[in-house]
């Protein structure tokens, strides 16, 4: 049985409960008005098809962990990624540039696109942001040379859950704490009394983990078990590759000395007795 007081939102569970269903559309609004910090508030949204296939059978579908449209017809796709991910920020590209195809008009349309956001929380570090504190950034189309924004047509945001490393008490915006608590939403035992915002007590509501029915607690114990599944892989093969990596470093170091040794005239029985290696190996060398 899960121990603590509050769904984990890193979970596919958590997460689509949270932000992906009607009842709920007003936390992921609010959210989204933090974060975007665009000059035009989002009123309404509405939930789109997750899963947006190519125009062939052939072609490569996307899916989404959330997908929606906003009253004045832009589109939004939202993810939770938990863990490492080769690619992901091609794989972002990929998923905006469906997210265009299927906001393309049919028939007669002069090409005038709406805006396409994709904001995605990260448990991880992406190679492209590696050694940056920052923990949002904000990318669109620009001019390489003077930096200026070519085209606000293409939003991407990424958010980089373990940079973010503020206490309650240093929290200056919505977007500060809707990291905040996002992040450490599991670990609370009870509704934090300095978030004032009524948005937040809902959001502490519906993840109270005793509100779920019998059905929905099995559905999240599932979806916990698949993250720390999925983490404990991981894990172990991170481990495995240090420990491989080890021992190459040590198979290199015995050929190194063997070489030394060699190259000193030291007969081949002492090499062998002091690296380990065959008589057919040294002799390669």
């Amino acid at each position: 049985m899960c121990k603590e007081r509050f769904v984990n939102p890193f979970t596919d569970f958590g997460f689509k409960r949270l932000f992906g269903t009607e009842a709920n559309k007003d936390i992921l609004i609010h959210f989204l008005n933090a974060i975007l910090d665009d000059e035009d508030d989002i009123v309404e949204i509405t939930y789109l098809n997750v899963e947006k296939l190519g125009q062939t059978e052939r072609e490569r579908k996307a899916v989404y962990d959330l997908y929606c449209r906003t009253e004045n017809g832009d589109h939004i796709i939202v993810e939770m990624q938990k863990a490492w991910q080769e690619h992901f920020i091609d794989r972002s590209i990929f998923y905006s540039a469906r997210a265009i195809d299927d906001a393309a008009k049919k028939g007669a349309w002069d090409f005038n696109l709406p805006k396409i956001y994709t904001v995605c929380l990260l448990n991880f570090e992406p190679p492209e942001f590696a050694g940056e504190e920052k923990c949002k950034h904000t990318l669109r189309l620009c001019d390489v040379t003077t930096g200026r924004v070519f085209s606000d047509k293409l939003t991407y945001v990424f958010l980089e859950m373990d940079k973010f490393r503020k206490e309650m008490d240093e929290l200056e915006s919505l977007s500060d704490k809707w990291l905040y608590v996002i992040k450490n939403l599991y670990l609370f035992d009870s509704y934090p009394s300095a978030l004032k915002e009524k948005i937040f007590k809902k959001f502490f509501e519906e993840a109270r983990i005793s509100a779920f029915t019998p059905e929905e607690q099995f559905a999240y114990e599932e979806s916990l078990k698949d993250m720390r599944d999925y983490s404990n892989t991981l894990a172990s093969a991170e481990k495995k590759g240090r420990e491989e990596g080890r021992e190459e470093g040590r198979e290199e170091e015995k050929i190194r000395m063997a070489r030394e040794m060699k190259g000193d005239g030291e007969p081949i029985e002492k090499i062998m007795r002091y690296t380990g290696l065959s008589a057919e190996d040294i002799e390669k060398l």
